[in-house]
């Protein structure tokens, strides 16, 4: 049997435990991204540290002028070669960085077969010439060293712009070098627009020792979440239940005897106050149901108990004065077994028509026809009482239905019709061919009807006359007819018009016309 305290445990636990996931590889996939960016950052600052290797290892001093063409600075501002800087004095004092100890590994090519500088142990197994596809415009990617280290790399394009032969200072003649300096010189120094091409790695060990303390203080913080979500989890659905369980067992309580109780809606949460009316609307109507089942069996106790008296004392009287025994005597006992009999066939007719054991066979027929000839064997009792009777009806309406069980239903009426009505009434019959609404309506006069009696009217065996002397109806006329309305899929119904006319309603609850 399924529980709803467990299904909603297992979803309440798997949806925390997706968004705690959900929650954690953000935070790392942030955090990891924010720590690839930074070391791409620091690569392309240390951009022009590897530009400024590349072009200076091509650098030379250029032509030399002759001595009476130089306008020499006075000796104490000029300054000698082991005073000026070299190109790693110059990239220690841009980029400290850059020389130190755990720096940056690189190399740059030429071209794809020649490296003109790398870091000292490199070797070019491990750092491959680049693909670059399009000009200055770096590319980062991951490599891993033959010693286990892993690197952050960045490769890019080098123009050596600013580097190779020097300009002439001066207008005046210069000293050219001959053909052989020349050519060497060109050997020595490739053209300045060729770019160069660069790699350089830094080590990306601590960010993965940042990133490794991060995912397992994640998961620790995770497993530490998912305990507490679980104890969470159940002590909220035992708390959040604990109105379910109490309703269920004040309503575990309730028998036959105590069906007058209602259930309070005081202390309930607000989800289960439609459940608290609901229980205690199925309450109000089994209090009627079992009233109505406590009426009908006095009323059938009341029905029975009157010709069975008079078959009772009929045969006494036979007993007792055998000689007086007269065919009037046996047909009086023959009536009394009549009544018997009706009333007993009336029930067993309505157990079948409430249990829906009757077959039906629909026809089609005139609704017209067929309601003058159901009253018919009333007529001459309205005209005793000088009930004034009119039927409007098309000739034209036509119903598809079960003339037998309808005709059952059109007889109780007229017959309560004809029989309850005063002197000096009316009742009218009228009939609608509309698709939806009413199929066909009785109306009459009634004297001393009130609106608690309309209540009651298809109660098996209830009578309006509480004494029961009119022995011509038992009481199950109407609530036969509300039985066989059902088994047709028909609903009928009882209004008090006036305060002297009631009206019986015939219509669709399933629209078949």
């Amino acid at each position: 049997m399924s529980s709803i305290k467990k299904n909603l445990f297992i979803w309440l636990l798997l949806g925390l435990t997706l968004l705690w996931a959900i929650a954690g590889t953000a935070i790392y996939l942030s955090v990891k991204q924010g720590e690839i960016a930074k070391i791409d950052s620091e690569l392309q600052r240390m951009e022009g540290a590897l530009r400024f290797i590349g072009g200076s290892t091509f650098r030379n001093p250029g032509p030399q002028r002759p001595d009476h063409l130089l306008a020499r600075p006075p000796r104490e501002n000029f300054q000698t070669s082991e005073n000026r800087n070299t190109p790693e004095d110059r990239i220690a004092q841009r980029w400290p960085d850059f020389l130190s100890e755990g720096g940056p590994k690189y190399i740059i090519w030429l071209n794809k077969d020649t490296v003109i500088r790398q870091s000292e142990g490199l070797s070019t197994k491990e750092f491959k010439f680049p693909e670059i596809t399009e000009f200055n415009t770096p590319i980062f990617f991951n490599i891993s060293l033959k010693n286990g280290d892993s690197m952050r790399a960045m490769a890019s394009t080098l123009r050596r712009f600013g580097f190779g032969r020097p300009r002439p200072r001066i207008t005046e003649g210069l000293r050219r070098p001959n053909n052989e300096s020349s050519s060497q010189n060109q050997e020595q120094n490739p053209q300045r627009n060729i770019p160069l091409t660069g790699i350089i790695a830094l080590n990306s060990e601590p960010m993965e020792q940042t990133l490794n303390t991060l995912l397992f203080g994640i998961i620790a913080i995770g497993i530490v979440a998912g305990f507490s979500s679980f104890s969470l989890v159940h002590f909220a659905l035992k708390n959040g239940l604990k109105p379910l369980y109490t309703l269920g067992n004040n309503l575990a309580s309730v028998d036959s005897s105590s069906l007058s109780h209602r259930f309070s809606k005081k202390d309930l949460p607000v989800e289960l106050s439609p459940i608290c009316e609901h229980l205690n609307e199925l309450m109000e109507r089994l209090e009627n149901g079992f009233e109505r089942e406590k009426r009908f069996s006095g009323d059938l106790a009341h029905e029975l108990r009157t010709p069975i008296a008079e078959l009772k004392m009929m045969a006494e009287v036979a007993l007792r004065w055998p000689e007086n025994n007269a065919e009037s005597h046996a047909n009086e006992t023959l009536d009394i077994a009549q009544q018997l009999q009706e009333i007993i066939e009336s029930l067993l007719a309505l157990s079948r028509y409430e249990n829906g054991d009757e077959g039906l066979t629909y026809e089609k027929l005139s609704l017209h026809e067929f309601i003058t000839d159901c009253w018919e064997p009333f007529a001459q009792k309205a005209e005793e009482k000088n009930i004034r009777v009119t039927i409007n009806i098309s000739k034209e309406h036509l119903i598809e239905t079960d003339p037998k069980i309808l005709r059952l239903i059109i007889n109780n009426l007229f017959s309560n019709a004809a029989e309850y009505t005063p002197s000096q009434g009316m009742i009218g019959v009228s009939g609608n061919q509309e698709s939806e609404g009413p199929i066909l309506s009785i109306s009459n006069s009634v004297e001393n009807f009130t609106e608690e009696m309309l209540s009651h009217l298809f109660e098996r065996l209830w009578r309006g006359d509480i004494s029961r002397t009119d022995g011509s109806h038992s009481g199950i006329g109407l609530a036969l007819s509300k039985a066989c309305s059902k088994c047709l899929g028909l609903n009928l119904e009882a209004e008090l018009i006036k305060s002297d006319q009631i009206k019986f309603i015939l219509s669709r609850t399933d629209i078949n016309n």
